[in-house]
């Protein structure tokens, strides 16, 4: 049995494999015919902002495809990473709309006091738990990397340690690193130390650097819904439905 949880998260996944592949495919001959393409568009005249790019484009197609790709790189990063975190939260949440032990676990363990306000404001006692369930799946999932994050997780669930201890999971750190340079706004450059292997990035890579990167990238979320599938599983064994209410709320 799996979760609309691991669902939407693979759903995603096949997405970005999707796009990784064919922004491979982008070449000079391709940005030359897209910028003629713009240049027909009945709106072009009036983005003066975009012409002086655009000539460049004609100029020098070779430096947009370096663009595009490190472009698609970051991109890439940020979305795998992105939706990594939103699986674990929206896991927690459904484990916890299933079973209001582990709500009840959850509060006792991150020391969630109810605001007085609440109890006045809200209209009915689910309203409530929907309000700290959800709190408290962004309390858990909050800052630090993806294996701390995991961890946590792990803990809140009373899952196996083996499962944030699985090597997968210092991989995906390699590359949450990177997301955390391109948070930070450090566009000149990432650097990947993934398996023990440094991989460099930058706008002047070319087809070959950035393939090697798509097949990288593809691999590991390959490897990361083989994952989470199994984590996935083994918390819906660990908290069987026993309140379901909020499920069915409109």
């Amino acid at each position: 049995m799996f979760s609309a949880c691991i669902a939407r998260l693979i759903s995603t996944f096949s997405g970005l494999k999707l796009q990784a592949l064919i922004n491979a495919q982008i070449d000079a001959k391709n940005c030359l015919e897209w910028g003629e393409k713009i240049s027909k568009e009945e709106y072009f005249d009036e983005i003066e902002s975009i012409h002086p790019i655009h000539s460049r484009l004609k100029d020098e197609p070779d430096f947009f495809v370096g663009e595009i790709y490190y472009s698609s790189i970051k991109n890439l990063i940020i979305s795998f990473s992105s939706t990594l975190e939103f699986f674990l939260k929206d896991s927690i949440r459904l484990n916890m709309m299933r079973n209001y032990t582990l709500l009840k676990k959850g509060l006792i363990e991150s020391k969630f006091t109810i605001n007085p306000k609440d109890i006045v404001d809200c209209k009915d006692i689910e309203e409530i738990r929907l309000k700290y369930i959800l709190n408290l799946s962004e309390h858990i999932c909050s800052g630090e990397l993806w294996k701390n994050k995991l961890k946590k997780y792990i803990k809140l669930l009373s899952l196996p340690d083996e499962l944030w201890k699985d090597s997968i999971n210092n991989r995906i750190d390699s590359i949450w690193e990177a997301r955390n340079d391109i948070a930070h706004a450090n566009t000149r450059g990432l650097t990947l130390n993934y398996d023990n292997k440094t991989y460099n990035y930058n706008s002047n890579m070319g087809v070959t650097e950035y393939t090697q990167f798509a097949l990288l990238f593809i691999k590991l979320v390959d490897d990361a819904i083989d994952h989470l599938s199994q984590v996935d599983k083994l918390s819906l064994d660990k908290w069987k439905t026993t309140d379901a209410t909020l499920l069915y709320r409109k």
